[in-house]
Parts: structure tokens; C-alpha cells; sequence
């Protein structure tokens, strides 16, 4: 019934996604540390600032429920909160992670509810969760590609 996999609910795999993205761009970090900054992509830095905001992410989705509708309305209730760290930050490669991670979680709520049957939109909104929120969004794909949000 779930549309995520390798995860029993949301939470987890939401968590386990931010928590590896994390460690992928502090990986990439550590590979550029003492190097020239890259004609592309974020530099050690950036890197590891991303890295910090998604350990920010995922450590908002630790303390939700066990039970399914109610991780889907806490994740709902996320949102503004992550939108809000995204307005503030400076630094246009960690807006992409907030920005990327308010689209993914939008998008698994979405998923997942139509999954379980329940055509609840977003908070009782009709936010959109196609390409044309995804502007901002990091995924690990973007790493290497030659858009550069700076």
C-alpha cells in the first residue's frame, strides 16, 4: 500500500533519505576539502552546509508518531516550518535543500494518501507538488550537474 520503499512509513523513509543525502554531500565535502572550488556544484563549504541542513530536516521528522495519517499530518504541519528555513537562508545551495526536501515531503503526503484512500489535500490547500515547485529542489543527481544555484 505504501509508494515509498525499503521503509514501513513516511517518517522513516523521509529520515533515512535526508539522513543518506547528508552523508553523500559530506562525502563530497571531504573529497573537495583543500582543492580548488569546482566550476560547478557546490564547493567543500557549501557541501558541507547542505549536509547540516539536511540533518536539520531530518531531525524534524524524528519525534512524529508511529502511526501512519498522523505522520502524514505532522509532515503537513512541516511544511510552513521548512518553507520559513528556506526564506531565510542566504546561501542559495542550502535554499535548494530546504526547497528540495518541502517538495519530497509534499510529494511522499500526497503519494501516500492517495495510497491509503484519503483524497485530503494538503492541509485542506491546493499546493502543488509538480515540476513547478521542484525549481529549488536538491536531489544527489544535482551534485554533478552543471547548474550552479550561486
Amino acid at each position: 500500500m505504501h509508494t515509498f520503499a525499503m521503509a514501513d512509513d513516511p517518517r522513516s523513509y523521509l529520515h533515512a533519505r535526508f539522513t543518506a543525502d547528508a552523508v553523500t554531500l559530506r562525502e563530497r565535502a571531504a573529497s573537495l576539502a583543500g582543492k580548488p572550488a569546482p566550476s560547478h556544484g557546490p564547493n567543500a563549504e557549501a557541501s558541507e552546509r547542505m549536509a547540516e541542513a539536511c540533518d536539520q530536516v531530518a531531525s524534524l521528522l524524528e519525534n512524529l508518531s508511529d502511526e501512519v495519517t498522523e505522520q502524514l499530518t505532522a509532515l503537513d504541519d512541516l511544511l510552513p516550518e521548512i518553507a520559513a528555513l528556506s526564506e531565510r537562508a542566504e546561501d542559495a545551495f542550502v535554499r535548494s535543500v530546504y526547497g528540495g526536501a518541502a517538495t519530497r515531503i509534499a510529494d511522499i503526503v500526497t503519494k501516500e494518501r492517495a495510497a491509503l484512500g484519503t483524497d485530503e489535500s494538503l492541509n485542506g490547500d491546493d499546493r502543488e507538488t509538480d515540476d513547478e515547485t521542484d525549481d529549488d529542489a536538491f536531489d544527489d543527481d544535482d551534485l554533478d550537474d552543471d547548474d550552479d544555484p550561486r
